[in-house]
C-alpha cells in the first residue's frame, strides 16, 4: 500500500513538474515573437510551438511564412481567425474550412519554429489547446469556375522573362508584377467565400493591378466581396465567374472527444 502511494505521489510530482515547464515556456514567449514578418520569423527561438487566444485584437490579422529550400520552415499568426488557423494547420485555403456550429468565436495568434512538420505541430497544437482536429472529405460543394471571357485579355499584360515577381501597393492600388492567374485565387476564394478554380487555361506570367484599400482588404479578410463588383474587377482583365456545384475536397473540423 504504502509503495502505491508513494508511486502515486512521484507521478503527481512528475504532471506537476511538466505542467510548469509548459508554464514557463509559455511565460518566456514574448509578444515581439508574433510580429508577422519572415525576418523576424526566421530569427524567433527553435522549438516553440504556441496557440493562444490573441494579444492583439487591435492588429490586422495575418499569417507569414518563412522558407528553406522551397518548403514552410516556421509559420506565425497574428490576431487569426479560427478559421484562417484551421486552414494554416491543414494546408487549405480558408473557403476550404467547414467550422461546427460550437467553433471558439474569437481570434488567436499562434506560432511554430519547430524544425519539421510544421503543420503537424500546429494540429496538434490546437487539438491540445482548443480540442478541434480536422478530416478531408469530398463533398458537392458551391464553387465559382475563373475563366476567359475576352481572349484579348484587356487588363493583362504579359510580363517578360526578366522581371522579377513582385506584389506591391502604390497611390491606392495593388500592383502585380510577373505573376501568373493562380496568384489571385486565394484572394478571390477569401473574398467570395467560396472555393475558386482555375479553368482559364492561362500559363503565361502577366502583369496586371487592382484598386486597393484598407475597406476592400477587410472585406476580403471577412469573406464579403460584392459578387457584382468582382466581376466587373475581372472583366477588365477579361476573365469571368461561373457559379456551379461540384464534388470538392473538403475540411471537416469537430471537436474531440
Amino acid at each position: 500500500m504504502k509503495k502505491t502511494i508513494i508511486i502515486g505521489g512521484i507521478a503527481i510530482v512528475a504532471v506537476a513538474a511538466a505542467a510548469t515547464v509548459v508554464e514557463n515556456q509559455m511565460a518566456q514567449v514574448k509578444d515581439s515573437y508574433f510580429e508577422p514578418d519572415k525576418v523576424d520569423l526566421r530569427q524567433q527561438p527553435a522549438d516553440l510551438v504556441v496557440v493562444r487566444p490573441t494579444d492583439f485584437p487591435q492588429a490586422e490579422g495575418k499569417i507569414c511564412h518563412y522558407h528553406v529550400d522551397d518548403s514552410i520552415a516556421r509559420t506565425v499568426g497574428r490576431n487569426a481567425s479560427f478559421r484562417d488557423m484551421m486552414a494554416e494547420a491543414y494546408d487549405c485555403n480558408f473557403s476550404r474550412v467547414i467550422l461546427p456550429p460550437d467553433a471558439p468565436p474569437g481570434r488567436f495568434d499562434f506560432l511554430v519554429t519547430t524544425s519539421g512538420h510544421m503543420r503537424q505541430h500546429l494540429r496538434a497544437a490546437i487539438q491540445e489547446e482548443l480540442g478541434y482536429t480536422a478530416h478531408r472529405e469530398t463533398r458537392g460543394t458551391d464553387v465559382f469556375i475563373l475563366k476567359v471571357d475576352n481572349s484579348s485579355l484587356p487588363g493583362l499584360t504579359e510580363s517578360t522573362a526578366d522581371e522579377s515577381d513582385d506584389v506591391s501597393y502604390k497611390d491606392g492600388k495593388l500592383y502585380f508584377t510577373h505573376q501568373q492567374i493562380s496568384s489571385i485565387l486565394d484572394g478571390l476564394s477569401m473574398g467570395l467565400n467560396k472555393p475558386v478554380l482555375d479553368q482559364t487555361g492561362l500559363t503565361n506570367d502577366y502583369d496586371f493591378s487592382v484598386v486597393w484599400n484598407d475597406d476592400i482588404d477587410k472585406s476580403m479578410h471577412k469573406g464579403t466581396f460584392h459578387l457584382d463588383g468582382t466581376r466587373k474587377v475581372l472583366a477588365g482583365w477579361g476573365l469571368g465567374l461561373e457559379a456551379t456545384n461540384m464534388p470538392l475536397d473538403m475540411y471537416i473540423v469537430t471537436r474531440t472527444p
